[in-house]
């Protein structure tokens, strides 16, 4: 069944390619977690480097999203929308429609019950379908950005002025929400404001959704990284630090036993590099020095113990974040590459003004200055 399932995922991707939401960063082919915080920091950084201005997070939470799919609804719009061939949408409506389920507690079978309603969980097609079923949720407001990742979704406004909250994006929001039979967890749903005016408001307002008032917080865990309100990543570094010291235990036992050095290598890599650069791309030129420090004592410590010396952290975002950038330069669809701008003689690409630190040191300044100080130039 699993192989017939991609063999129609093969054939959806190819019949949406280029009409799928560019700010929709899930089970798509070279994006991922990565582009989707990027694309959130870039941003946020661009508008903070102006003066006057804030910026307004707002993190959804989705009660039981793929379960709340409607299959009639998701099938209309795959015709009207995107234009799917009936006997492909005759497949989808089987595949979702008339499932029949049972629950198995303690050795007993429940008796089976037939479901028509959402996607079935650990499916190949699952999260494709979602991604479909949610792909006219978009903002259409000025300065108001949807950036999502399946059902983890973000709303930004990028606010200046007396602006002080999201405005009828929000509610635009909701609206589509509830119109769509997705349900929005309101005490898991946070906003997060950002704002470095010295003059800025005691309050910028509160956020209502149902009635219900969204929790203000000062950091947020997305998509696997802490952002905080000050976009300094101390939290983020202090999570990475003390997971890594706990997989040292392990490196250690093993060196303990007389393992193989190399395997001592590749245990490193796997369990303890791996955790050190998930997504540092996007956060590790906005750490502080003592902060680059105590992530680099870990790779000193385990260099030590493997008896080989592992490769530092500034080299390995400066590797990343080079094919990072070429990556999305070979995209011409993807939400950053118009950031991404060569000079007339093709040779470099233009470096974006800059006020703040915070921006210069954010992903695209600093990948621009990387691209440009290759040998030869850039490739047009």
């Amino acid at each position: 069944m699993k192989t017939f399932e991609k063999i129609l995922k093969s054939e959806i991707l190819s019949l949406t390619e280029g009409r799928l939401d560019p700010l929709q960063f899930a089970y798509q082919q070279n994006k991922g977690v990565e582009d989707a915080v990027l694309c959130v920091l870039n941003t946020v950084y661009r508008h903070l480097d102006k003066t006057g201005t804030c910026v307004r997070l707002l993190f959804a939470d989705f009660s039981s999203a793929f379960n709340k799919m409607q299959p009639h609804i998701l099938i209309e719009r795959l015709a009207n929308v995107f234009n799917l061939p009936d006997q492909l949408l005759l497949l989808i409506l089987n595949f979702l429609t008339g499932r029949i389920q049972r629950v198995l507690v303690n050795g007993q079978i429940s008796l089976p019950l037939m479901s028509s309603t959402g996607s079935p969980q650990g499916c190949v097609l699952s999260p494709l379908l979602f991604i479909l079923y949610t792909d006219s949720c978009r903002v259409t407001q000025n300065n108001r950005f949807l950036v999502k990742f399946s059902d983890d979704t973000v709303l930004m406004s990028l606010l200046s002025g007396s602006e002080i909250n999201h405005g009828p994006a929000l509610s635009d929001f909701v609206e589509w929400c509830d119109s769509n039979y997705l349900d929005l967890n309101v005490k898991k749903t946070k906003d997060m404001i950002i704002d470095f005016r010295r003059s800025a408001p005691p309050h910028l307002g509160s956020s209502i959704i149902h009635g219900e008032v969204v929790e203000v917080v000062e950091e947020y865990r997305y998509l696997g990284s802490w952002i905080d309100n000050k976009l300094r990543f101390v939290t983020n570094t202090d999570s990475i630090f003390k997971r890594a010291q706990q997989r040292i235990y392990l490196l250690r036992k093993l060196n303990y036993f007389n393992v193989n050095k190399r395997i001592l290598c590749n245990f490193y890599s796997c369990f303890i590099e791996s955790i050190l650069t998930f997504s540092f791309v996007c956060w590790y030129k906005a750490l502080s020095m003592k902060d680059r420090k105590k992530l680099q004592s870990i790779v000193k410590i385990c260099s030590k113990i493997t008896g080989a010396k592992q490769r530092d952290l500034q080299s390995l975002w400066e590797e990343r974040a080079r094919k990072k950038a070429k990556c999305i330069l070979g995209q011409p669809l993807h939400a950053l590459h118009s950031e991404f701008s060569l000079m007339p003689s093709g040779r470099r690409y233009y470096v974006p003004s800059r006020k703040t630190n915070r921006f210069a040191n954010s992903f695209v300044p600093s990948a621009i200055e990387l691209l440009n100080s290759e040998p030869g130039g850039v490739a047009k």
